[in-house]
């Protein structure tokens, strides 16, 4: 479970490196579905986990985070697409 957790630390930290750069990547269909599975199974993990603290608020801090980033991006979305 520990090494699972790890993996999606480095995902989560590969998706908030995609947001800034604003990469197409992430935006596509494959992308958002992993970044949702990605957010999904790290409450799942964090959850599941027995010991280990400090990754247990690692993880959920990055999958509160990358809630956090989904709903600003969805934001920007709507603010961007009613412009004129």
């Amino acid at each position: 479970m520990k090494a699972f957790a790890w993996s999606l630390l480095f995902i989560h930290l590969a998706i908030l490196l995609l947001w800034v750069m604003n990469s197409g990547y992430l935006f596509s269909v494959i992308g958002i579905i992993i970044w949702l599975f990605a957010v999904g199974a790290g409450f799942i993990v964090q959850k599941r986990m027995k010991e280990q603290l400090l990754m247990k608020q690692l993880l959920l801090l990055s999958s509160f985070f990358m809630t956090f980033l989904s709903l600003i991006t969805v934001g920007i979305y709507f603010v961007t697409s009613s412009m004129p």
